[in-house]
């Protein structure tokens, strides 16, 4: 969705924005601590006995509930404004979670007031003292941690260690079972581990566009390493040995890419690092060529049962689609990395389209929840909007930086578009109808 309108960001964010850098700068130069989400073992607290049992009492309540807290920060609310708050949280974003804290709305209420942390008054529920130290240390502690989480330093040290785990475990067992697609994986594997050192030390000094460039360069030299392993496994045809040992550890290091490959593109995106984005597809090619490997394996297997010995060709067959595989992620890259900067580096990733089918979702619910009762014009359906998604956003998606937090109603406009050609919402005279469904 591009063409967006200028951002219209509310004061609400604006005021959560500011104490976030705030936040985050006492973070980093106090006690000149390396990990700020590790900060709360050495803090000081004013209302409690110290911060273990700040943190013991938290625990006791849901996230969704510990979100209300930190809404209780700007003033006091009514047991149903706080139903409201759970039920707008609740808008496409981890519905069954949030349905089961509106449901234990009231045992969270009991158990704050007996935990000390909020009070009744007058039908509305304050933050005490020593609730309110609690949720403005989570104010504090939750931009903290996710800045750490989706920071490219982090991702660039956990692509390290798993490509040093993943490639010693994969051409081990690939030069035991004898596997050519499991020695070509391991090969990338092993190339990667360099990659990932390199990502890891431009970050650090700054030389992103450098990495990049020897990023791509180690993919082409994968496909060379990737070639040989090819041509030998054709010229020497014989069983895959260990087979279920080397198709349980393909299994295994194929979602483990699929995960890395998932955070890393995450991260990229967030943090614009075209660097990671190159890492996130050559993760999510690791897991597309654990799939080719593990078929490669089966088909070995019933070669043997079967005896068929043309079979033994499919694990060369894999190995030689791996290398396809890597040779088109790095054109695609090379097309990306000389794109002029201001257009946006983009890539083609299964993230990306999981990322537009729930944004997708989460609007198509809110819709059906305003057209229920009666057809809404575009207007009406657009002052809902701003009001649900950009005046009222929960504090803690923006402390988090996560769910979905449109910028204007520009991103609704197109989605009703969308609709329509979806043929899930019809226009007429000015206004929008659901259509029926059986």
């Amino acid at each position: 969705m591009n063409n967006k309108t200028a951002p219209k960001i509310s004061k609400k964010q604006e005021q959560i924005k500011t104490t976030e850098t705030t936040h985050t700068q006492e973070l980093t130069h106090t006690e000149n601590i390396k990990f700020p989400l590790f900060r709360h073992k050495r803090e000081k607290t004013v209302h409690w006995k110290n911060s273990k049992e700040m943190h013991r009492v938290m625990r006791h309540f849901s996230g969704p509930f510990r979100a209300a807290l930190i809404e209780l920060l700007d003033q006091p609310m009514s047991r149903h404004e706080i139903r409201d708050f759970l039920n707008r949280m609740g808008i496409g974003r981890h519905g069954h979670r949030i349905g089961t804290a509106q449901l234990n709305l009231e045992q969270n209420l009991r158990k704050a007031i007996e935990k000390k942390v909020i009070e009744e008054r007058d039908g509305l529920y304050h933050l005490t003292p020593g609730g309110r130290e609690m949720a403005e240390h989570m104010q504090i502690v939750i931009p903290a941690f996710m800045n750490w989480v989706f920071s490219p330093e982090t991702a660039s040290l956990f692509s390290l260690v798993a490509h040093v785990v993943l490639s010693v475990l994969k051409l081990s067992v690939g030069f035991l079972s004898r596997s050519a697609g499991l020695i070509a994986d391991g090969i990338d594997n092993a190339v990667d581990t360099l990659s990932s050192l390199l990502v890891w030390l431009g970050i650090k000094y700054n030389k992103e566009k450098f990495v990049s460039v020897f990023i791509l360069i180690t993919m082409f030299v994968s496909v060379g390493g990737v070639a040989l392993a090819t041509f030998n496994k054709i010229m020497h045809l014989e069983p895959i040995q260990e087979g279920l040992i080397a198709f349980v550890v393909s299994a295994v290091c194929g979602l483990l890419m699929l995960g890395l490959s998932s955070y890393q593109y995450l991260v990229g995106k967030k943090r614009s690092n075209f660097a990671i984005m190159c890492q996130a597809v050559d993760s999510r090619n690791h897991f597309l060529t654990s799939l080719l490997v593990c078929g490669g394996i089966l088909l070995s297997f019933f070669a043997q049962l079967w005896n068929a010995p043309w079979l033994f060709y499919a694990d060369a067959v894999a190995s030689a689609i791996i290398g396809l595989m890597i040779l088109r992620g790095a054109i695609e890259l090379a097309q990306e990395m000389f794109k002029k900067s201001e257009e946006g580096a983009e890539v083609s990733h299964f993230m990306k389209r999981t990322r537009e089918r729930i944004r997708e979702k989460i609007l198509f619910k809110w819709l059906t929840g305003q057209l229920q009762s009666g057809s809404l014009t575009k207007e009406e359906l657009t002052e809902q909007f701003a009001k649900d998604f950009c005046e009222q956003t929960p504090k803690i998606l923006i402390l988090s930086g996560m769910g979905y937090q449109p910028e204007s109603g520009e991103d609704l406009h197109q989605y009703l578009e969308l609709f329509m050609n979806q043929k899930k919402l019809v226009l007429d005279e000015g206004r929008y109808w659901l259509v029926a469904h059986s």
